[in-house]
């Protein structure tokens, strides 16, 4: 069992407001986005395969999921900062991977490949084991909870919702309502608009775009990786060194919140 500094889980006990990451820290979203993923790639080949039969070698859904995972990494790079909605940002993302085939979609069928995806994504969605009863006990030691997340305010809207998660949060924060990234300041603007300066927590997944810019914006850490066995690691900015815990289950992480209350 990792053990914790008694420094480091006073300040867990003492924060007012805890901000959380939703995609992978909250639920498992890598899971549910390559179900969806992989369905509406199917749709397309199937189209494809019976309006355009192919000569030559089939085009298969490796090929399909390959570039789409190209056009993915670009697109996604800016954070979902422009305002546009997950349905326009989707359609673009199959847009362009059918377009690398040339392949033809109407209108009409872009709609059903939409429909496609967002079909097979609610119906994946996994919370991560521990995580209402980690809210559930924040709440009862009367804290505010936010939630922080890269992404489209509408697809983040929904998910929180479909997961029952509602209840639990005082705040929806995304890069796409407040129109800049994690790492770009998002988690100032955040405290900002809530209107607290201290005593928060951030709990997320990604070291790159939770933990090490928010520990920029002054705000204590909980680093959820699952795969890690320390159970702190540092982080120096400007200098100073900052101490983040390191929890692989969110099990493990309302276990401490109980033991330090």
């Amino acid at each position: 069992m990792q053990a914790h500094n008694s420094a480091t889980t006073e300040r867990l006990k003492n924060a007012t407001w805890y901000f959380f990451d939703l995609d992978d820290t909250l639920h498992e979203f890598r899971k549910a986005s390559s179900a969806a993923v992989d369905a509406t790639l199917r749709l397309i080949l199937g189209n494809h395969a019976h309006h355009e039969p192919s000569s030559g070698e089939p085009l298969t859904v490796a090929e399909l999921n390959a570039e789409y995972l190209k056009i993915l990494k670009t697109s996604t790079s800016a954070a979902f900062v422009d305002g546009k909605t997950s349905h326009e940002y989707r359609a673009e993302r199959f847009q362009g991977v059918m377009k690398a085939f040339g392949i033809d979609c109407t209108e009409q069928q872009m709609q059903v490949l939409l429909d496609t995806y967002e079909a097979a994504i609610m119906q994946n969605l996994q919370l991560k084991g521990g995580a209402i009863p980690l809210l559930q006990t924040l709440k009862q030691q009367g804290k505010s909870i936010a939630i922080i997340t890269e992404g489209p305010q509408d697809s983040q809207e929904r998910t929180v919702a479909a997961l029952g998660l509602e209840p639990y949060f005082d705040r929806l924060v995304t890069t796409n309502k407040l129109g800049v990234a994690k790492i770009d300041g998002l988690f100032g603007k955040a405290l900002e608009m809530i209107g607290v300066k201290s005593e928060v927590v951030m709990v997320g997944d990604s070291w790159e775009r939770d933990i090490v810019p928010a520990v920029e914006a002054g705000i204590k850490c909980v680093w959820f990786a699952e795969k890690e066995e320390e159970s702190e690691r540092m982080v120096v900015l400007r200098r100073e060194e900052q101490r983040v815990m390191v929890v692989d289950s969110l099990i493990r992480l309302e276990s401490i919140l109980t033991i330090a209350d």
